[in-house]
């Protein structure tokens, strides 16, 4: 059964809140928060959210951009923060997200088969 953003809330455990499944990847990406721009790395993707590694420590309900060199720019919210790691939800489709990595979803584990 698919669960949807109201399940989340009532999960236990972190594993049970994930909608997607992830795939570790190792990208150099920019957070755009306002006019300030941070280098960051992407450690894993899914069609929902990223979690990234960033030196500065970024605020949980922050509003951003992950920009993603050859590939574009997606709406995110920062999720949770830890020191150098944080997850972003994407405030985009998973439709967009498709788009975004269409040469790469077989690849990523994003196709139909990997959701």
């Amino acid at each position: 059964m698919a669960r949807t953003k109201k399940d989340i809330g009532t999960a236990k455990s972190e594993e049970d809140v994930r909608l997607y499944k992830r795939r570790s990847v190792l990208w150099p990406a920019k957070l755009l928060i306002g006019r300030h721009e941070i280098s960051c790395q992407i450690w894993n993707l899914s069609l929902g959210g990223a979690r990234v590694r960033v030196d500065l420590p970024i605020q949980e309900g922050t509003e951003l951009i992950l920009s993603i060199e050859g590939r574009g720019q997606l709406s995110a919210t920062v999720a949770w923060s830890k020191g150098e790691a944080m997850g972003l939800d994407f405030n985009v489709s998973s439709a967009t997200i498709k788009r975004m990595f269409e040469d790469r979803l077989h690849i990523l584990g994003l196709d139909e088969a990997g959701e």
